[in-house]
């Protein structure tokens, strides 16, 4: 009979050895059960480091929004024959320029074109936090 004594053997996976496992039981027909037992694991412990890694924020995420540019009416009329040989003047309006941005959760802002960008930046970040 034999007796082990001692601590328990517990070995400590860098974060590359993880996901190089990780991508080994993603391959498409890959079971996870023989991927465990080559790397003498458990199961669990792939699906442990899945959940671990997915939730993990990766850095700050950027993304673009659709922006779409509608013409007025007046700037259908800037092109006339025969003023070619005049500089065109742009018309101004009686109202200020507006934009609309479009928020997560469909949430729309409507401001000036004026506004300055530290309280637009300011705006939209209280827009989408609500």
């Amino acid at each position: 009979m034999e007796i082990l004594t001692g601590v328990e053997r517990r070995r400590d996976w860098s974060h590359d050895e993880k996901l190089l496992i990780l991508e080994e039981a993603a391959v498409a027909g890959a079971k996870i059960a023989d991927v465990a037992r080559r790397h003498d694991i458990k199961p669990q412990q792939i699906y442990t480091w899945r959940k671990k890694f997915s939730a993990e924020p990766t850095g700050p995420v950027v993304s673009f929004l659709p922006v779409a540019l509608i013409a007025s009416e007046s700037s259908s009329e800037t092109e006339r024959p025969g003023s070619a040989d005049k500089p065109a003047v742009a018309k101004r309006s009686a109202r200020p320029i507006r934009i609309e941005i479009g928020c997560k959760g469909g949430r729309v802002l409507k401001v000036e074109a004026s506004i300055a960008p530290d309280v637009l930046k300011a705006l939209i970040r209280s827009v989408e936090e609500a």
